[in-house]
């Protein structure tokens, strides 16, 4: 079970960085025009910031430790670290959207609307806890044997 753990906290970390890189290195965030240079700098130091966060979980989730729960843990917090704040702390500072273009309306299902990142977001803290947990469970068997 620690392998399937292993294998959904990397996929996990992978899609997290790739995806964040794919979405904001385009005209919409990283090269938008509109943006402030130092918004377009804050969102650089975000992509390379995160993206090497991740090889650091990844290396410390693959490597053979006397200590394995310090990668696995470390494997789990960066990306619910990373995609925690869709949830929270962007919806109190004022002037932020959810939406990367606001002339055009998010898809709206039974009167709510979506957001796809706040999708991914959701996706991504789940499949990390629950990668975590499987590990936790095995330790745990591991531990009454």
């Amino acid at each position: 079970m620690s392998k399937i753990s292993r294998i959904l906290l990397s996929v996990v970390l992978v899609s997290t960085a790739v995806v964040s890189v794919a979405v904001d290195w385009n005209v919409t965030h990283l090269f938008n025009p509109e943006w402030h240079p130092h918004a377009k700098f804050h969102d650089a130091v975000m992509l390379w910031l995160l993206s090497g966060m991740s090889i650091v979980a990844l290396w410390l989730l693959w490597k053979r430790s006397t200590e394995p729960d310090i990668g696995y843990t470390v494997a789990m917090l960066v990306p619910v670290i990373f995609w925690s704040p869709f949830f929270f702390v962007t919806l109190v500072i004022p002037g932020t959207s959810l939406q990367a273009d606001l002339k055009e309306a998010p898809p709206i299902v039974a009167g709510i609307p979506i957001y796809p990142n706040v999708a991914v977001a959701t996706v991504s803290v789940i499949l990390a806890l629950v990668g975590y947990a499987l590990y936790r469970v095995s330790r745990s068997q591991e531990s009454r044997l």
